[in-house]
This record gives C-alpha cells, sequence and structure tokens, in this order.
C-alpha cells in the first residue's frame, strides 16, 4: 500500500528526474561527469568483427573436442562438430536485436544470480548515454517485495538521473506506468521464479500480462545446459522470444548459452563485464565461435 500512497508524488518527482536526464545543461554536465569519471569497460579479444577461423583451435585440440569441453548436449554437438563452425551455428541458432520501444515495455528475467539486474542497468546506462532529448531516461520499475532488493539496481542508475520505482505487486507495477511519459520506454527487473517448484513462475506471468510487456530471458554462461534448456522452455511459454548470455567473462564453459537459444530464444546480447557502461556486445555467430576457443592452456 505504501507504494500506492506514494505514487503521485514519487512518479511526479521521477518523471522531473527524467527529464532532467534527458535535456538541459544540467543534466548534460552530470553525464558529461559521470563519462569522465568512469571508464567503458574493455572488451575481450573474442569480442571483435574478425572473421572465425579454424586457425582459432586450441593446441591439441580438435573441434569435437571444444565443444565436449563446453559440455554441450550431445545432439547439438554433433550439429556443430562439423564442416563451418560460425555456419553451422548460424543454422541452429537465431539471433535478433534488442532495442528499447516506446509501445512494449521490455521485462528482464532468468535464473536467480544470472545477472538480469545489471543486463536491465547496462541498457537503461546506454539508452541514456545514447539519446539527447527530453524524457530520455527510460521508466525503470523494480518488482520486487522488500525495499532492499531496489538498491542495487538504483545504486547504478542514479549517477545516471535513472529514477527506479518499487512495485509490490502487478496491480502496483501497472499503476507506475500509467504515470509514465508518452514516449518513455519502460523497462521491468521481474522478480525470482523458480522453473522446478510448482507455481514458482505465476509472479512473473502475472506482471508479464498485467503490464502487456514483453519478457527478456537473461541466461548466465556456466549454468548446467540441460537446466538451461528447461529455463528457456519455461520461459518460452511465458512468451519469451529473447535472450541476453551473461557472464562470459566469470564462466568457462558456455554450453548452456548454445542450448539455450536452441530451444528457440533468439541471441541479442553477450555479456563480458560487471561494468554498467558498455560490457555487452551484439551476438552473432563468428562472436560465439571466437568465445568457444577460449579454454584454459
Amino acid at each position: 500500500m505504501r507504494d500506492k500512497a506514494l505514487s503521485h508524488t514519487e512518479l511526479a518527482q521521477g518523471r522531473f528526474r527524467t527529464r532532467k536526464a534527458g535535456g538541459g545543461r544540467r543534466a548534460s554536465g552530470r553525464r558529461d561527469a559521470v563519462r569522465a569519471g568512469e571508464a567503458a569497460a574493455v572488451a575481450p579479444s573474442w569480442v571483435g568483427r574478425r572473421p572465425f577461423t579454424m586457425e582459432a583451435l586450441p593446441d591439441g585440440m580438435t573441434l569435437r573436442d571444444v565443444l565436449a569441453w563446453h559440455v554441450l548436449p550431445a545432439p547439438l554437438a554433433a550439429v556443430l562438430a562439423d564442416g563451418d563452425l560460425p555456419a553451422a551455428l548460424g543454422r541452429l541458432l537465431t539471433f535478433a536485436p534488442l532495442a528499447l520501444e516506446k509501445g512494449k515495455p521490455l521485462a528482464f528475467c532468468g535464473p536467480s544470480g544470472g545477472g538480469q539486474t545489471l543486463a536491465l542497468a547496462r541498457m537503461a546506462v546506454s539508452h541514456v548515454l545514447r539519446e539527447r532529448h527530453v524524457d530520455a531516461a527510460p521508466l525503470v520499475i523494480a518488482c520486487e517485495a522488500a525495499p532492499e532488493g531496489t538498491a542495487r539496481l538504483t545504486a547504478w542508475l542514479k549517477p545516471y538521473g535513472v529514477p527506479v520505482f518499487r512495485a509490490e505487486t502487478a496491480e502496483v507495477a501497472r499503476a507506475i506506468m500509467a504515470h509514465k511519459g508518452g514516449a518513455q520506454p519502460v523497462l521491468l527487473d521481474l522478480p525470482e521464479g523458480g522453473v522446478y517448484t510448482s507455481g514458482g513462475l505465476a509472479p512473473i506471468r502475472e506482471v508479464i500480462e498485467q503490464a502487456g510487456c514483453s519478457p527478456v530471458v537473461v541466461v548466465p554462461a556456466g549454468m548446467d545446459a540441460e537446466e538451461a534448456a528447461d529455463t528457456a522452455a519455461a520461459y518460452r511459454q511465458l512468451g519469451a522470444e529473447r535472450m541476453i548470455a551473461t557472464k562470459l567473462d566469470q564462466a568457462g564453459r558456455i554450453g548452456s548459452i548454445i542450448t539455450a537459444a536452441a530451444c528457440g530464444l533468439a541471441l541479442t546480447y553477450a555479456g563480458y563485464s560487471p561494468s554498467v557502461r558498455g560490457g555487452a556486445a551484439r551476438c552473432n555467430a563468428d562472436l560465439l565461435a571466437r568465445r568457444l576457443m577460449v579454454v584454459p592452456a
């Protein structure tokens, strides 16, 4: 109820902060200070535009060895093991863009600890730094029951002038969205859900349906491939069509990423840094092929 009681006052304040974030000398000065004080994430060697060649295979390993090390399920490994790896990845998987949409809110979801909140913050920051007009900052809603759940998201976005609102329920989230600017994009950080728990995804389904949002699944590298497949299948039933791969800088094996994408989720971005400024690259077949070649010496 507290969120409802504060809706008019805090939303008015939030929209005022949003207008400042999108334009004006004061907001521009703050953004310039942030740019000067926070370096963009440094991309690893496998992020780039150079074409993949089989010369990138680690010494003493065949392509089948590499795929086995990444713990790809046997049927997927068999498809990728013969011939041109990027071409095989392109036939097996779908790649798609992901951008903020004025008419369709984006809702970030996925397994606990998978990096969905960071992925959302990174998209919000990228949008603010790219846009110059008034009301550029998106409306960000953290679907959390506890105030502490929004603390990290607020800490990441406050320097960029992006307000964060907490919604305890789907009803509150919808009420907050009713007060947004006409052209203001919306990002929702969905609550945690249990794929293996009866009714564990019910709160997520409720927000998606009431807010009319498009779910984006965040899948971390290093996850068990079979559980990644279960996760992708479960969120596909909630309407998810796209995914973001995360933690490619922290985990060695990326079989979970390819497996989840093979279950029908289009790959959009690959996260390679804990930074909210940069730290992700558009995903394509060549990038995945280069990342598959990163194995311990």
